[in-house]
């Protein structure tokens, strides 16, 4: 009889720490002491999870801008010092004009030949 005590005794407090982990992990830490994370500017990500897939594509957002960067250096004429006219002349594909997060195009300008992401929370990228 002990045995099966002891056995129902540590399901029950495995359970509830399972239940507490999934709380904690689904619904963020806020959820147990009452205080929650900064919120993001652009409002997304609010559970932990969501916060981690967010910065991971924070950092594709990143990534791209500095592919179309070091592609326009590329394409820039540097005997007349020109920028390419039009951001799709880096011939990079569609995927690395826009922001991953909201789907925004980047902004360009072929007078100074400066591309920046105009999704909030993006603006120093």
């Amino acid at each position: 009889m002990t045995t099966r005590a002891n056995s129902l005794v540590g399901v029950l407090v495995t359970v509830a720490i399972v239940v507490l982990l999934v709380i904690v992990f689904a619904v963020g830490p806020g959820s147990l002491t009452g205080k929650k994370a900064p919120a993001r500017p652009d409002g997304k990500g609010e559970t932990i999870v969501g916060r981690s897939m967010y910065r991971a594509k924070d950092e594709a957002c990143r990534s791209n801008l500095g592919q179309v960067r070091q592609s326009i250096l590329i394409n820039t004429d540097p005997v007349e010092n020109t920028f390419p006219g039009d951001i799709e002349d880096t011939k990079l594909g569609q995927d690395f004009y826009k922001c991953p997060i909201g789907g925004e195009p980047f902004s360009y300008d072929p007078k100074t030949g400066k591309v920046v992401c105009v999704h909030p929370g993006h603006e120093k990228y």
